[in-house]
């Protein structure tokens, strides 16, 4: 198995201190690798290929250099291995596996300019019309982040500024599709904080690529196919006699609080107003506070137990699907989108429910309940 190896190279010179240098041969290739640290070559064991003492630190001592040396040796064989699978690796593919780590440690003033750029907008520092972003957009940042930098290590493109063009666009939306198997709403919302985040560098004069703004470098979102309860099932739902299942009842529960309050099933308040009377009663059944949450996959599967038994058996309620029965159709985005649908069609204000459900413009609001399908009563009928 190749092996790693670090060494010294002597400086030119009268200057005492030499560049310590990651040496690993492998199938017929080398790999050199020097991330700008010195010492003096009195420290230096040879027989260790390690400084001689551990109290040697590196960025303004946060860190042992030995404890470095050991994990970047670390970082290049699991490189190795992972990458070998796809064939013997490139000496460019191991080497930014590398400078990814050391970039991790040195901070983001060392960072690679995108992903510096991503980290800042990660941590809140761009506001949007003068207000804090939410924390789920926020999230939606990291996640692009993460998405891109699999795609690095997948596809060796070394993502940066200047080259993220239209083949970037058409590599990048396929690897979302074939190798993350992203939903085509999930690969959109992706390029749109990505263009975000570019249209940001623009304007910090970061770059001057502005091809992220061609009119091919998009994806439109899909009409979500979903379902929503109307009051008089949720009502339904809510006197279905579970107590001889506790699982199936504080599924049932924690829906009802989505329902009501169009919050995470993890809590049962309205960030804008007091608690719903409803979700009250049943916080009062659990001492106050909601009963904990399954995983999304086990509570999406007894929601639908918990569905059929109410008997929420009718069909065609999934146009995509019209042979499935309600309960069939039923998932935990369906309290968000239930307590959406039913409060705009009762006129609730409109700015109000749209800080609940989290949406940024009436447009999206709409577009997530389908209002199109909705019918509003006719006032004084």
């Amino acid at each position: 198995m190749p092996i790693v190896n670090f060494y010294l190279k002597k400086a030119a010179g009268p200057i005492p201190d030499s560049l310590i240098y990651l040496q690993f041969k492998y199938n017929g290739r080398k790999l050199v690798y020097s991330f700008g640290q010195k010492i003096n070559p009195a420290d230096w064991s040879k027989v260790q290929k390690r400084v001689k003492s551990n109290r040697q630190t590196i960025l303004d001592g946060r860190y042992a250099l030995n404890e470095v040396l050991d994990r970047l040796e670390k970082v290049c064989l699991k490189a190795y291995n992972e990458e070998l699978a796809k064939g013997i690796p490139p000496v460019s593919v191991l080497r930014f596996r590398l400078d990814h780590f050391i970039h991790q440690h040195k901070g983001r003033k060392e960072a690679p300019r995108l992903y510096q750029l991503f980290d800042r907008f990660i941590s809140g520092e761009f506001l949007h019309k003068g207000k804090e972003k939410s924390r789920h957009t926020l999230k939606n940042y990291s996640t692009t982040k993460n998405h891109l930098h699999s795609f690095d290590i997948a596809t060796r493109y070394h993502v940066d500024f200047e080259n993220i063009n239209l083949e970037f666009f058409q590599r990048y939306t396929t690897f979302l599709k074939e190798e993350l198997k992203l939903q085509p709403n999930s690969i959109a919302r992706d390029i749109r904080i990505l263009k975000t985040v570019l249209a940001g560098a623009v304007q910090l004069d970061y770059t001057t690529n502005i091809q992220f703004r061609h009119q091919q470098f998009k994806l439109v979102d899909e009409p979500t196919d979903a379902v929503w309860l109307t009051e008089k099932e949720i009502a339904v739902l809510s006197r279905c006699d579970l107590s001889g299942n506790k699982r199936l009842a504080q599924v049932r529960d924690l829906f009802l609080l989505g329902c009501y309050t169009g919050s995470k099933l993890s809590s049962a308040r309205n960030p804008d107003g007091p608690e719903h009377p409803l979700a009250r009663k049943i916080l009062e059944n659990y001492g106050g506070a909601p009963p904990k949450a399954p995983s999304n996959q086990k509570f999406n599967s007894y929601l639908k137990e918990v569905c059929r038994a109410a008997g929420l058996t009718e069909k065609g309620r999934l146009p995509s699907n019209p042979r499935l029965e309600l309960w069939e159709c039923v998932t935990s985005d369906t309290a968000r989108r239930s307590m959406a649908a039913n409060a705009w069609l009762a006129d609730l204000p409109l700015a109000s429910l749209m800080k609940q459900t989290g949406h940024k413009t009436e447009k999206a609001f709409l577009r997530y309940i389908r209002a199109e399908k909705l019918r509003k009563p006719v006032k004084g009928s």
